[in-house]
């Protein structure tokens, strides 16, 4: 049964979510960027998702016969052991020696030694079957690569080198994918003598070193030799142990120089590999003078090695090297995912702290300026302050629907303090005073009321007055201002003289005709001194001429 894994996508698409609803309900980086931000999000959600999906359907069908081969074999071992087993992946070079062991079909799973070892035919399909492996395994991914090198596999040490590098590349893609460090191995499989041991287990032991952290260091490597000469001193079958001693330091240094060097070369693109462990093995195929370990020898002693025949499959499986193997804490993938989604919870309430916050700052900051600007602006300056009130209005119902329907996400989760200002702003509100009304005026023509140059009213002259009448009931309790003009036309001191005299007869017969007591009436004559026109043409003279009627309101008036 394969268990569903770390569920990526559902993560992506919550993280989503959480993101567009942050961003919509408290908008924290404001309304002008909304649209953008939202695009972006779903674009960014889509493709992860899209990518992911993509990515799982590849490494299940690259992975699907190894898939199948881990469903048989593993069908006796419970669910719960397998994810704790050591799951190692093992590619390179003579892989159908160590996994076949005689069966008609290629063997892909091998369960024993405690572990279960995978194989892997193309280091490329490293990054897929590691993805796959994690998802098989739920959620935990492959416990180490193992790199098989038979160097007489290979023409020379340029084709070697170039099947490490891809080797190289394709672990450095496959820890990326799953997102763990996967440790690496290398087993090198040579015959190392033409000789045979009397106990034909020797020839396939294991000389190897190995950690719990990525230290593969030349004094490791050294003890691996010493253990060997040590052991040939010690061992009755002396010749072939010295003759082994020697090949075995002989070929540990070929493979720091060749292999491990390609393999965590710094200066190569690829991610060096971790190296955890590796293992030497006196077993292999047929090898001559013409491969690269044996050509190696030569340049270095001038003695050209025998050839040696195929050590006869199956071919050992590096178990020493994995013994020491670091071990993961295991954690499931479905509290891995929750402990990631209570993450994302938290960093977007921290980003909608930020923008409430941020929105409840520049709230204040409107309106306070909108206060300070309403109480710099002079009461004469009318349109200015009518403009500026409109803004405390605004501002004030803003708040007070705030206060009804409840203050917006945006700036709630308890920084809001707009409604410590609605004193304020109804208290500024309440004392604005509209400016007085202007005066009401009735302009009379002189001519209609007076002969020329005279200042008795006309018989029927009354009926002109008929207006200036009525508004002056309509206004009981207003000053009367009466005002006489005339045009340039004489002496300006007679022109003063006669608009005196007119608004003076004026105010007599308003008072009579309304009853209204003399001292709400003032009277002043000025002559040509204010012309409303040109006195150069007739028309202009004409409307010169003419007596004005003006109720003035009283301070207390407009002010109660």
């Amino acid at each position: 049964m394969q268990r569903l894994g770390y569920p990526a996508r559902t993560i992506v698409v919550f993280a989503a979510l959480l993101a567009l609803a942050v961003h919509w309900f408290v908008q924290p980086f404001g309304k002008e960027w909304i649209w953008l931000s939202t695009v972006g999000i779903l674009i960014v959600a889509t493709a992860l998702v899209g990518w992911r999906t993509r990515r799982l359907s590849h490494a299940r069908t690259q992975s699907a016969p190894i898939l199948r081969a881990l469903g048989a074999a593993t069908v006796d071992i419970p669910l719960s052991l397998r994810t704790r087993m050591p799951l190692v992946l093992v590619t390179g070079d003579a892989l159908a020696s160590l996994f076949d062991h005689g069966a008609a079909e290629p063997r892909l799973v091998f369960i024993g030694d405690g572990a279960i070892w995978l194989r892997v035919d193309r280091p490329q399909s490293l990054p897929e079957v590691a993805l796959a492996m994690r998802q098989w395994r739920d959620g935990q991914p492959p416990d180490g690569v193992v790199l098989s090198v038979a160097p007489a596999l290979h023409a020379d040490e340029d084709a070697l080198a170039q099947r490490l590098r891809v080797a190289r590349q394709a672990l450095a893609d496959a820890s990326r994918i799953v997102g763990a460090r996967l440790p690496g191995y290398v087993a090198v499989y040579q015959r190392m003598t033409r000789l045979t041991p009397r106990d034909a287990d020797l020839g396939r032991q294991w000389k190897s070193v190995s950690a719990s952290a990525p230290l593969i260091d030349a004094h490791r490597i050294e003890a691996v030799i010493r253990r060997a000469e040590n052991d040939s001193r010690r061992d009755p079958d002396a010749r072939y142990a010295a003759v082994h001693a020697a090949a075995l330091a002989s070929i540990v240094g070929w493979t720091q120089r060749v292999v491990f060097g390609t393999l965590t070369d710094p200066r190569q693109p690829a991610t060096p590999w971790a190296l955890y462990g590796a293992g030497w093995i006196d077993c292999g195929p047929a090898s001559d003078a013409g491969k690269p370990w044996e050509q190696d020898v030569q340049r270095h002693t001038r003695i050209a090695p025998a050839s040696v025949d195929a050590t006869p499959a199956p071919w050992p499986l590096p178990q020493p090297l994995i013994e020491a193997m670091p071990r993961r804490t295991a954690m499931s993938p479905r509290v891995a995912a929750f402990a990631h989604a209570v993450g994302m919870m938290a960093l977007a309430a921290g980003a909608a702290f930020l923008g409430s916050g941020r929105h409840n700052a520049e709230l204040l900051d409107r309106i306070h300026a909108n206060l300070d600007r309403y109480a710099l602006i002079a009461a004469d300056h009318d349109d200015a302050r009518r403009d500026a009130l409109r803004s405390l209005v605004a501002d004030r119902d803003e708040l007070d629907r705030y206060a009804r329907t409840g203050v917006p996400l945006r700036l709630s989760f308890g920084l809001y303090h707009g409604s410590q200002l609605l004193p304020a702003l109804n208290a500024a509100i309440a004392s604005y005073q509209p400016p007085p009304p202007p005066p009401a005026v009735v302009t009379l023509d002189s001519m209609s009321l007076f002969d020329s140059g005279k200042a008795k009213l006309k018989p029927g002259s009354t009926r002109a007055l008929v207006e200036a009448v009525e508004m002056i009931k309509a206004h009981p309790g207003k000053r009367i201002l009466i005002a006489g003009h005339t045009d340039d036309s004489g002496d300006a001191r007679s022109n003063l003289t006669l608009s005196n005299a007119r608004a003076a007869a004026l105010r007599d017969w308003l008072i009579e005709a309304t009853g209204i007591p003399a001292t709400q009436f003032a009277v002043q004559g000025y002559g040509d001194t204010r012309p409303i026109a040109g006195n150069d043409t007739s028309e202009g003279r004409a409307r010169n001429r003419r007596v004005e009627i003006t109720l003035v309101p009283d301070t207390a008036d407009h002010t109660n």
